[in-house]
């Protein structure tokens, strides 16, 4: 058989070793709408809650976060590595210099005469080499470090939207601990007027102790329970600051006015893929997976090189640099691969796990999706209905405590009356508080699951 049959028969049967390559998955079917209408939250949501501590909480986080700054770096680290791998096609080229110094025995009987028993070789020249990509392992292996690249790029933008959105979640839960702490103090001494009215009757004969009893445990209670909003205060507070890199003793912004409720749709399913880094990431990821099976399956294939050098060699070195010191080389070479203990099977079976787990992830990732954007609208949905009832509610108990406030005044209802129902109005606002709080950061998430405004950059 001709060489190059055998040539050709050779890399037939390694194509067959290396197999097909692997199927990509179908991409998850998306719903046909959601369970809301309306646009979507665009750039420069957190503006739509009208609250500038919000904008100035951001401001400083982004500066400061570790969080994004190490997602910043792995950035810049994938972009070097993606520059490294792309010099890897490129040819290579050495400059080299050097003096060989030896000196022959003459006592080995094997001398032979006017030769000089020491030379002293002075080498200068150049040496290059360039594998050829026949087989597309090295273009592979470039596209998949951009894929990282951009993969890296897009995780940093996610860490941005997470980083924004936790801050607004927090500085919201900041605002309504406060609240709550504040009516929590108001109750507490609601129970402490009570009681000490008690106090006052049973001294007088005029009632029993048991009353006084029941409204002393009320009062304990009130102030257990102050102490836990206070706990709550503290530990949104810390929080907070944590993730803006602010110092324990860090003065938080004051509350200002309530911030307004933005009206964040949920888009359409089928272009939530496109408004999501994290997604996005996640299909790049799936991308370099691919990429680097291509790679795997071309180490099946033979490595063609070029290579060559070409420079002076002269004793003396003054010769150096004439052409009867010139030197040249050129030699191609082919590594056919044969036998490698099952390395080349295992690093295509390896890529191929790497690019069928790549995949599930993007799936997880893109059902997650959904689930987050449906959690957000049902929340706020309910969230919605709540605010509206519990308002009707302080609204009531205001007008009992002005009612009681003013039979008072008048004479005809007892300061315990007034008492009772100041604390019923501290208590609704306490409620109302958690409920219209807890609504703006249901909003958040659901701006938070629908991208944020986020577009990757063409």
């Amino acid at each position: 058989m001709p060489p190059r049959s055998e040539l050709i028969l050779a890399l037939a049967l390694l194509a067959g070793c290396a197999g097909a390559p692997g199927v990509k998955p179908a991409a998850p079917v998306a719903p046909k709408a959601f369970t809301a209408a309306g646009a979507p939250a665009g750039a420069g949501w957190t503006e739509a809650f009208a609250d500038p501590a919000l904008k100035e909480l951001v401001a400083r986080a982004r500066k400061a976060s570790p969080d994004l700054a190490v997602a910043r770096a792995r950035h810049r680290e994938a972009l070097a590595l993606l520059r490294a791998e792309g010099a890897g096609d490129e040819p290579a080229l050495t400059a080299s210099a050097g003096v060989e110094s030896s000196r022959i025995s003459v006592a080995n009987g094997r001398f032979p005469p006017g030769i000089p028993r020491r030379t002293d070789v002075t080498a200068v020249g150049l040496r290059a080499s360039w594998e050829l990509d026949f087989w597309g392992r090295q273009a592979s292996a470039v596209r998949a470090a951009a894929e990282d690249a951009r993969a890296a790029a897009l995780t940093a933008d996610q860490a941005d939207l997470a980083l924004t959105a936790e801050v607004a979640r927090l500085w919201f839960a900041v605002r309504a601990a406060r609240e709550q702490a504040a009516c929590l103090s108001q109750e507490f001494i609601a129970r402490e007027r009570e009681m000490r009215i008690l106090e006052k009757s049973v001294a007088a004969g005029i009632l029993p102790e048991d009353p006084l009893s029941s409204a002393r445990l009320a009062a304990a209670q009130a102030k257990v329970d102050e102490g836990l909003g206070l706990r709550r205060l503290a530990a949104a507070e810390n929080a907070l600051r944590a993730l803006i890199a602010a110092d324990p003793g860090f003065a938080l912004p004051a509350s200002g006015a309530p911030a307004a409720m933005p009206a964040f749709g949920p888009g359409l399913p089928s272009d939530l893929l496109l408004r999501r880094p994290d997604l996005a990431a996640a299909a790049a990821r799936f991308d370099a997976a691919v990429a680097r099976e291509g790679a795997a399956l071309a180490d099946f294939y033979p490595s063609v090189t070029l290579g060559g050098q070409a420079g002076w060699q002269a004793d003396p070195a003054s010769r150096i640099g004439k052409g009867a010191a010139g030197f040249w080389s050129l030699a191609p070479s082919v590594d056919l691969p044969l036998f490698d203990a099952g390395r080349r099977e295992a690093g295509l079976e390896a890529a191929r796990a790497r690019m069928d787990g790549a995949a599930a992830e993007w799936t997880r990732a893109v059902l997650n999706a959904f689930r987050e954007v449906e959690d957000a609208l049902a929340d706020l949905r309910e969230l919605a209905l709540q605010e509206e009832l519990t308002a009707r509610v302080v609204e009531a108990t205001r007008d009992r405590l002005r009612n009681a406030e003013a039979r008072h005044r008048a004479g005809v209802a007892p300061e315990a009356e007034v008492i009772a129902n100041a604390r019923d109005e501290a208590l609704a606002r306490r409620t109302l508080a958690g409920v219209v709080w807890e609504r703006r950061q249901a909003a958040v998430r659901l701006a938070a699951a629908t991208g944020g405004g986020w577009s990757e950059p063409r």
